[in-house]
């Protein structure tokens, strides 16, 4: 195995991305993967870069990467990475594996990307913490790939990522929900549901969020529950391009004892086999990020809420659901998801009505 680690650090004085004061520290890490090839439909190829150890912080993710090469793109923080040759074959597991991301087996969320996706500006005063105390000394880039490419074919899909090496008033981190379990075929609107109680001391705030999922994917959308009042973070279908977009009600806060929970609603109607969580293009995700701030100074971790398809449901412990949790009306773009699927507004009149009977 060779020993490589890709060391890639341009400093630029006094950038200035988002109409901020010209700040002399601030500078740039771009991440590219060393043209490489993929061999496999749906290859996981990873790429480390080793960080300065100073803390720095995150202040925007400018992405250089197309739909038609890659089906995601993520950026993760390690203490050290699952492998030191300068691109390997990767997977989703945190086994400390030679083919893990890390080799510590604690990889850290720092950027997600699928669908052309644009770039991501976090707001003023506002920064993701690495390096330093944070146990993020390296970024592994992780790429999946559509297709095995032709011969010759390399790819130097990557991100580049605004810093600063000035401290930032508030803290950027994520939390996650999902799903595990499996879908059944030939069901229009099968909901894969979360739901989790916001367990620590200090508040966030959510700045923004993304849903992800492969082919089945509806719409996903998430909210905060508070005295059994649901308030919606955000509602988007997962089939459009997967950014971070504007909360659906800007400055609400999440506290101790709220619940966050969210929906992902899929269509099997296209496939005659159960459909499995999974990495594969074939398989699926339910996933909902939470992009949020806190004032909180110590290192944030990425916090995760998950529960298993086959056994949890919001109607079984949760009043007051949503009738529009699985509705695109309101989204912008719905039309083409609609055409996807083949979904007409008496369709999923007729469906809404059925899940409210079974409420």
């Amino acid at each position: 195995m060779g020993i490589w680690l890709g060391v890639v650090v341009f400093v630029i004085s006094g950038i200035n991305t988002d109409g901020r004061t010209s700040d002399p520290s601030q500078f740039s890490l771009t991440l590219r993967m060393p043209d490489v090839s993929s061999h496999k439909p749906d290859a996981l190829l990873c790429h480390a870069v080793k960080l300065d150890s100073k803390t720095a912080y995150v202040l925007k993710y400018e992405p250089h990467a197309s739909r038609h090469v890659a089906h995601h793109l993520m950026v993760y923080g390690c203490g050290q990475p699952g492998n030191t040759d300068s691109s390997w074959s990767c997977d989703e597991s945190d086994d400390m594996s030679v083919r893990s991301v890390c080799g510590d087996g604690a990889r850290k969320i720092v950027y997600a990307w699928a669908l052309d996706a644009d770039s991501v500006q976090l707001p003023k005063d506002v920064g993701f913490r690495v390096s330093g105390s944070t146990g993020i000394n390296y970024m592994v880039l992780q790429l999946h790939y559509v297709n095995v490419f032709k011969p010759g074919q390399t790819d130097n899909s990557g991100v580049t990522l605004r810093m600063t090496y000035t401290p930032q008033p508030k803290q950027a981190g994520f939390y996650v929900l999902g799903n595990m379990g499996f879908i059944p075929p030939q069901i229009p609107e099968f909901h894969m549901e979360s739901a989790c109680y916001y367990k620590n001391l200090y508040p966030i705030y959510p700045i923004g969020y993304r849903t992800h999922s492969h082919n089945l994917g509806v719409v996903t959308s998430g909210y905060r529950i508070r005295n059994e009042v649901w308030t919606e973070i955000g509602r988007m279908s997962p089939q459009l391009p997967e950014t971070f977009y504007n909360t659906s009600n800007p400055g609400i806060d999440i506290r101790n004892g709220d619940i966050l929970a969210c929906r992902c609603t899929m269509n099997s109607m296209k496939r005659t086999n159960y459909t499995v969580m999974g990495p594969r293009n074939i398989d699926e995700m339910c996933n909902f990020y939470i992009l949020y701030y806190t004032y909180q100074e110590q290192d944030l971790k990425v916090q995760y809420c998950f529960q298993r398809a086959q056994n949890f449901r919001w109607k079984d412990y949760l009043p007051n659901i949503p009738t529009d949790a699985s509705s695109l009306d309101g989204i912008p773009g719905s039309d083409v998801v609609r055409r996807k699927f083949g979904i007409t507004k008496k369709s999923m009149d007729s469906m809404h009505k059925e899940d409210l009977d079974t409420m």
